[in-house]
């Protein structure tokens, strides 16, 4: 974890992310973003996730988006968020608020999901290229579940400069009365046409610890 954190720090080295909770899009634009991941370990079979994540300018002040993610036959979620910003949005370092509502799937029936969080972002420049770095802290209430959970997700990579560039991203999850939970996925981005693909290395500490392959491809219309 200390290399983790140490890792995410060291790397970023001013241009806003593709895909970054403390940015807005710009008004009338759109993000999209869509991929999957397969991990397992010795002892259990292997999970496929699927993700679908996209954002829209629906007002200048104001992100609209959706997040979709599925574990086959495990657990589901679909929410749908608004952002807003928290000061000007010229600010080298900004911050944002979003708030989320949707179902969330457990043992195979659908329950509310609701979520609050806080988000921060800076940018940064190097002779290696642009970058940036974000940080988003969440509050999730699933029902059906007895707990909230609190989250802390920390992300930074390359913007620009080479063809092939890093991506680090750790998230941490705590509920009370279990144990606390994080994964960490070092990266790598390179532009396909009009496109960025992201292939990781994802660790997880859950249940059971397991390895991962992430593969992603982002898109801005």
């Amino acid at each position: 974890m200390r290399f983790a954190i140490a890792a995410l720090l060291v790397c970023v080295v001013c241009v806003p992310p593709v895909h970054a909770g403390a940015w807005l899009r710009e008004h009338k634009t759109s993000f999209l973003s869509f991929g999957s991941t397969v991990r397992g370990n010795k002892v259990s079979l292997p999970d496929y996730e699927t993700k679908i994540y996209a954002e829209y300018g629906l007002f200048p002040g104001m992100t609209l988006g959706v997040d979709v993610n599925d574990v086959r036959a495990k657990s589901a979620h679909a929410l749908l968020f608004a952002r807003f910003p928290i000061g000007k949005a010229d600010n080298r370092t900004r911050y944002a608020v979003e708030i989320g509502v949707g179902k969330h799937r457990q043992q195979m029936q659908w329950f509310p999901m609701y979520k609050a969080a806080l988000a921060v972002g800076r940018g940064f420049e190097s002779r290696w290229g642009n970058g940036w770095m974000g940080a988003e802290l969440a509050y999730e209430v699933r029902s059906a579940l007895p707990d909230p959970a609190l989250k802390l997700d920390l992300v930074a990579g390359l913007s620009s400069g080479p063809r092939i560039r890093p991506l680090l991203k750790l998230e941490t999850a705590y509920v009370p009365n279990q144990p606390f939970s994080w994964s960490f996925t070092p990266g790598i981005m390179f532009d396909v046409g009009e496109s960025i693909w992201v292939l990781g290395l994802e660790g997880r500490s859950a249940t059971q610890r397991t390895i991962g392959l992430t593969f992603n491809i982002w898109r801005s219309f």
